[in-house]
């Protein structure tokens, strides 16, 4: 199943790794749950663009396959082909990651 966001929004497979101090120390989810968290993931699909009032659309700086750290705050939770994902739009991306 492909799933095409519509304008602005982006479709993020978020990356989780466990989370370690440095003195490399594991700490928990559950432990390490924040309202306000960045994360990381990989951008899995975009929409066309932010539609302007005079019709005309601003195509979205984030592409297909773009590594990004974004906030999951008020991210849509969605299931793609058994993945937890995220669709969200793209002002909650905060950087993306260049190799």
């Amino acid at each position: 199943m492909g799933i095409k966001p519509f304008s602005d929004k982006v479709l993020i497979k978020p990356i989780s790794g466990p989370e370690t101090t440095k003195g490399g120390i594991i700490i928990p989810e559950t432990v390490s749950s924040d309202d306000m968290k960045a994360q990381e993931g990989e951008v899995l699909a975009v929409g066309t663009g932010r539609l302007q009032k005079d019709g005309s659309v601003i195509p979205l700086i984030a592409k297909k396959g773009d590594r990004v750290i974004f906030l999951d705050h008020g991210a849509t939770e969605v299931s793609v082909e058994g993945e937890d994902c995220f669709l969200l739009e793209e002002y909650s991306i905060l950087a993306i990651l260049e190799s």
